[in-house]
């Protein structure tokens, strides 16, 4: 027997991966796929296995890390002078035991096969054949798929995480361009940052084959940036290539990096593609470095990051005074602030005025309409807000937040019957928003169409227990999947949800938590979870204002209680002081 491999239960995916391109390359290997990390797991089996084996590779991560079996199984093949070869999954700092066992041995990276064969190699394994890397991902639509991960801030002061996030965000806008890529949204990159497995099996798990990986080292004006594309199937890099220059030159590398990637991907651009990858949404290099800044704080979701972003919008503004989507980005920041923390309808009115000059600057940049849509509706001037909604699908039918924006409208204007189809349409464009799967779910219940209801449920249910598996620390996903399995007609699985709902802290999940017990009739429990949400900074006043104003037969029979008083209560605070505040 060639190779003995010794990973944790944790990491079987990537060990199981492994497996297959090894055996595919005519080594032969033992794997325990009895769960490695169980007591019951080490026996005389595994003991005679590593004394057969030629080599013992071992899997590091930080779950192998942590296993006691696999510190055992290191042991005894230093004992048994086995050649170890290490392979590494991802980052990890390993422990002292581990590093005394491993010390002075060459690594290999899991997505290298050929670095691994050659490792191998040396130890006097010879492959018989060219591994075979076993299909992660299945192409369903002829684009092939590209995901931008989260570039890495190396800068000396690191405290650059803010234009590292700016560089990848801007390479996805330009990619999102080309026809021929199906590249991952930048809510997408986002969450990468949150997600402690490997990423052979999160590209198993979202279908992408090709990724873009890359660091940045800023300091003062001096940049030098890095990037890769690693194609996931074969573990090469298609390209690598490093970038230095000042700020000044931030606009040129962009357009090299999108170029290559292009380039390594094989993928041949029509001369409007070619038009949009090298488009700049400004050529001042301060105003966009505060333009990323401004994203930064905006994605914080806080009121006071809302407040900051609209600050350095303006700046950037300043600076460039045609900078349309620095006028809609900060329009969009005043729409949220009024929405969620305060009620000055003079923010409103600047909103309009800055996403009509985004248009005005931009005639083509129709995803501005979503941002006029949300503006008019809270200024309460329906006609125009649906009118908005409607001009962005005619202009861009092939963009979901187009069709997304119009369902939302009829969503928040108790259309419910009419949110049915855009939602629809917009899953057309992303099947699997979860977004919009789950207000399409809710839009069916409330149109009482019972049918549709529970269609959607059922197909929305899995893609979210997915993300969960990828994600289990999502409270409001974790929400929306008990409140879904309600809707599917499966209440007992629900009421098992709702009991573990106990260590929430996100305002949105507590409420979205308050409504899901409403939906269990447990009206009380509803009350008391709708009163967590507001004092963990809850604040949708039409959400709030709606929970407590139902007459039907649920929330409504608790009016004049003392609970339901004390929610009123702090409903009322928070209306005055939003009317007070700013």
């Amino acid at each position: 027997m060639d190779i003995f491999i010794s990973y944790s239960r944790k990491d079987a995916e990537p060990a199981q991966l492994l497996t297959e391109l090894l055996t595919s390359a005519g080594l032969s290997v033992w794997i325990d796929k009895t769960n490695i990390d169980l007591a019951t797991s080490w026996s005389k089996e595994i003991v005679q296995a590593i004394d057969q084996c030629t080599a013992f590779v071992v899997l590091l991560s930080a779950a192998s890390n942590d296993s006691a079996n696999v510190h055992k199984e290191i042991s005894l093949a230093s004992e048994k002078k086995k050649k170890i070869l290490p392979l590494d999954l991802e980052p990890v700092a390993l422990s002292e035991e581990m590093q005394y066992a491993l010390a002075g041995l060459q690594r290999a990276s899991m997505t290298n096969i050929d670095a691994i064969i050659r490792a191998l190699s040396k130890l006097g394994l010879e492959a018989t054949g060219a591994p075979q890397p076993p299909k992660i991902v299945k192409e369903t639509d002829g684009r092939k798929s590209l995901m931008i991960l989260p570039f890495e801030d190396l800068s000396p002061t690191a405290d650059n995480a803010w234009f590292a996030d700016g560089l990848a965000s801007e390479l996805i806008t330009a990619l999102s361009n080309v026809k021929a890529l199906r590249v991952s949204d930048q809510q997408a990159t986002k969450d990468y940052k949150r997600y402690q497995g490997t990423l052979p099996n999160y590209a198993k798990e979202m279908s992408i084959r090709y990724f873009i990986q890359g660091d940045v080292r800023k300091f003062g004006d001096s940049i030098k940036i890095t990037s890769r594309l690693l194609d996931i199937e074969t573990g090469d890099h298609l390209w690598q290539d490093s970038m230095k220059g000042v700020m000044n030159d931030i606009f040129d590398i962009q357009e090299k990096v999108a170029e290559k990637v292009v380039e390594g991907l094989k993928v041949h651009l029509a001369s409007d593609e070619k038009k949009k990858l090298a488009e700049r949404g400004t050529e001042n290099a301060e105003a966009y470095e505060l333009f990323l800044k401004a994203d930064e704080y905006f994605a914080r979701q806080t009121k006071e990051g809302f407040q900051l972003a609209a600050q350095l919008y303006s700046e950037a503004i300043a600076l460039d005074p045609a900078y349309a989507i620095a006028y809609s980005s900060k329009a969009l920041a005043l729409a949220v602030l009024y929405r969620s923390y305060t009620r000055d309808p003079a923010m409103l009115d600047e909103g309009f005025v800055l996403a009509s000059e985004a248009r005005r600057l931009k005639p083509d940049r129709w995803s501005v309409c979503y941002s006029l849509s949300v503006i008019l509706q809270l200024q309460g001037k329906l006609t125009e807000a649906e009118a908005a909604a409607w001009e962005y699908i005619r202009n861009a039918p092939e963009d979901n937040m187009s069709h997304f924006a119009l369902g939302l409208f009829y969503q928040n204007t108790s259309q419910n019957a009419k949110a049915i189809a855009p939602f629809e349409a917009s899953l057309k464009c992303k099947p699997e928003d979860l977004g919009a799967l789950f207000n399409l779910v809710l839009v069916c219940n409330n149109a009482k169409e019972d049918q549709k209801q529970k269609h959607w449920a059922e197909i929305a249910i899995p893609l979210y227990e997915k993300r969960l598996k990828l994600f289990p620390d999502e409270e409001n996903k974790r929400v929306n999947h008990a409140v879904l399995l309600q809707f599917a007609g499966r209440a007992d699985d629900a009421c098992a949800a709702a009991r573990k709902m106990e260590d929430l802290r996100d305002g949105g999940a507590l409420f979205n938590t308050a409504c899901l017990q409403c939906m269990l009739k447990d009206y009380s429990a509803g009350v008391l979870t709708f009163r967590k949400a507001i004092q963990a900074g809850f604040r949708n006043m039409r959400l709030i204002k709606g929970f407590l104003d139902a007459e039907d037969d649920g929330i409504g029979t608790l009016k004049g209680t003392p609970e339901w008083e004390a929610a009123r209560e702090m409903v009322e605070q928070i209306e005055t002081e939003a009317q007070t505040n700013d």
